[in-house]
């Protein structure tokens, strides 16, 4: 049944009330371009799934996290600029939050601006309770080493405390912050509104909305698409460990069926800038690997420790013509590169997904810019860029859960691939306490697929709660004078 005027009242009234403090949050975290973007985005999308989330507070904390992760990814790697404040005790926290890492620096900014805490916050940064109270600590003693203490007489009779004035600081800097030069969404309804005046249903006004939104910034962070009706394909692991598994694969391959889930999108390692994979849901379009590049620039990791390196730009088109991709991105989207090695891991994002969609492990791609040859920083070989096996890989993949999944009590499953060569990965599984529930080393397959991948296993049972599940393994040095390489990767679940 459609929704009525009324069903979606709700929505336009959130926007209203909290409209222009996403804004200054937005701002702040440094998307301002993007903004009106990114905030109608996210409430359109909650408009979509209003039926599952039907709780108000958990209707604002769904835009929040919405509206912080694509931010993040619209600003891509780099410092937050705040903009700046007279009173200065209240500039010193604020360039000193400045010149803290982001991964520092956005929390303290999300969780004092919004004055959320605890499974608030680590609902918004997508990380469990334990760590995301880890995180905010570290960056609190870090924002003290640099400010010190409160002392008496900073702001007399309001200021007791150095995460008091941290709130001051913040909230005196979003008003600084220019209004929004988008209109307001219910500005945007009110001027279809004359539909509604002859017999058309707010729904209709909606979707027309929704259709012009996405025609004007992309399907990656306007639409959350109802899938086509596919059977979905299930992942149960063999007890040998040979069949088909979830480590990446760019073997000559059918055509892919019209389908929109578990659709393979590369990210970067935040600490380490190797290519790790998600099976994302996307949008159905005309092609998916252009939904699939649109989703690199734009959507945001699912998992806080990948990035995108990418700038804010766009995907202007593509074209296939046998073994080679030419990729047309707007000039934007390589302002962040300075060197060669800088820009590899955001090409082989491209590169490898590609690869893995079209199914050609012998794809090139070339990159242009506004149609004009990419910038001379690339380092663009004549002929484009060529996958390098598993070398921009690490060691070792945790394919599944996914980060912030949530999954039933029992027995749960855990999977990943490993590096030939490497040793059998150890599995461990951590309460949101901190009381280790499970460690045990994962059943891993003797033998390699073409790719050079070992699948491995581990089956564990596991009660109602949050979860930290680490993997780790090691590769040991040819040369006994190396030190020995480490890998390691983790997942925040939550057990119901």
């Amino acid at each position: 049944m459609a929704p009525t005027e009324q069903d979606l009242q709700w929505l336009v009234d959130l926007h209203e009330e909290h409209g222009a403090s996403l804004h200054r949050l937005v701002t702040m975290l440094g998307a301002e371009s993007e903004s009106g973007h990114i905030v109608r985005s996210a409430l359109l999308t909650l408009g979509r799934r209003a039926n599952r989330i039907l709780d108000p507070a958990e209707r604002l904390e769904f835009v929040r996290e919405e509206v912080v992760h694509d931010a993040r990814a619209v600003r891509g790697p780099g410092p937050l600029t705040l903009p700046p404040v007279e009173e200065p005790r209240q500039q010193e926290i604020l360039a000193a939050i400045e010149a803290l890492p982001t991964r520092f620096s956005e929390p303290l900014v999300i969780s004092h601006y919004l004055s959320v805490f605890g499974p608030e916050l680590a609902g918004i940064l997508r990380m469990t309770v334990r760590g995301a109270n880890a995180r905010l600590e570290d960056a609190l003693d870090e924002l003290r080493a640099a400010v010190g203490d409160p002392s008496p007489g900073s702001m007399p009779g309001v200021i007791e405390s150095l995460s008091q004035e941290i709130t001051a600081a913040l909230r005196a800097s979003a008003r600084m912050v220019p209004k929004p030069g988008t209109e307001t969404l219910e500005d945007e309804l009110r001027e279809v509104g004359d539909l509604r005046g002859r017999g058309v249903a707010l729904w209709v006004v909606v979707l027309s909305v929704v259709l012009a939104l996405v025609l004007g910034f992309g399907v990656a962070r306007a639409t959350d698409p109802v899938p086509v009706d596919v059977p979905e394909a299930t992942a149960t692991p063999s007890p040998t460990l040979t069949s088909a598994s979830p480590e990446p694969s760019a073997t000559p391959s059918r055509s892919l069926p019209a389908q929109v889930r578990s659709v393979p999108v590369y990210y970067v390692g935040r600490n380490n800038g190797r290519l790790y994979r998600e099976l994302r849901d996307l949008p159905a379009s005309g092609s998916l690997v252009d939904a699939a590049i649109e989703a690199i620039l734009a959507m945001a990791p699912l998992d806080p420790d990948y990035d995108s390196p990418w700038g804010p730009g766009g995907l202007l088109g593509t074209e296939l013509s046998g073994h080679t991709l030419t990729v047309d991105l707007t000039a934007a989207a390589y302002e962040e590169f300075s060197t060669p090695m800088q820009a590899r891991p955001a090409l082989d994002q491209v590169l490898y997904t590609a690869s893995e969609l079209i199914g050609d492990p012998a794809l090139r791609v070339i990159f242009l810019s506004d149609g004009a040859p990419a910038p001379e920083v690339l380092g663009q070989p004549a002929d484009g860029f060529q996958r390098r096996g598993l070398e921009p890989m690490p060691a070792l993949w945790l394919s599944s859960p996914k980060n912030s999944a949530t999954v039933p009590s029992g027995q749960l499953t855990v999977l990943g691939s490993v590096k030939q060569g490497a040793e059998a990965p150890v599995v461990t599984i951590t309460r949101e306490d901190g009381i280790t529930v499970a460690s045990a080393t994962a059943q891993t397959a003797t033998v390699a697929d073409e790719q050079g991948w070992r699948t491995w296993s581990l089956q564990v049972s596991l009660r109602p709660g949050d979860y930290l599940v680490e993997a780790s393994t090691t590769v040991p040095a040819l040369d006994p004078t190396q030190p020995v390489e480490s890998s390691s990767e983790s997942k925040s679940i939550t057990v119901q």
